[in-house]
């Protein structure tokens, strides 16, 4: 196989992600989600543990959530109304075609 031939079948194989997805905010609150399991993490933990900034960190969970990669529900700790985010089959399924895309995009680019 050619080296064009290798960046056509990149560039194609691209085209199956979810362009929308591929942004470094969003793949850290992913990772981190899929991380933590079904429990997911509040606002709160997730702004820490990523050192997001607010706008950064909300606008991202809520496009996150407008594509079904994450559910958000309303939890209550210690008398406090939080907001609970777990990652959805959908949104795991995302980060394996996206982590499988970049293994060979690194694989064809290494020296």
């Amino acid at each position: 196989m050619t080296e064009t031939d290798k960046i056509l079948l990149l560039v194609k194989e691209a085209q199956a992600l979810n362009g929308k997805m591929v942004s470094l905010p969003r793949i850290l609150v992913l990772t981190a989600l899929e991380d933590l399991g079904q429990d997911g993490s509040s606002y709160r933990e997730l702004k820490a543990g990523l050192n997001l900034d607010d706008g950064v960190l909300f606008s991202n969970l809520k496009v996150l959530e407008e594509m079904r990669y994450i559910k958000s529900k309303d939890v209550t700790v210690e008398n406090k109304k939080l907001t609970s985010y777990a990652i959805t089959n959908e949104g795991k399924e995302a980060l394996v075609l996206l982590r499988s895309w970049f293994k060979k995009w690194v694989m064809e680019w290494e020296i």
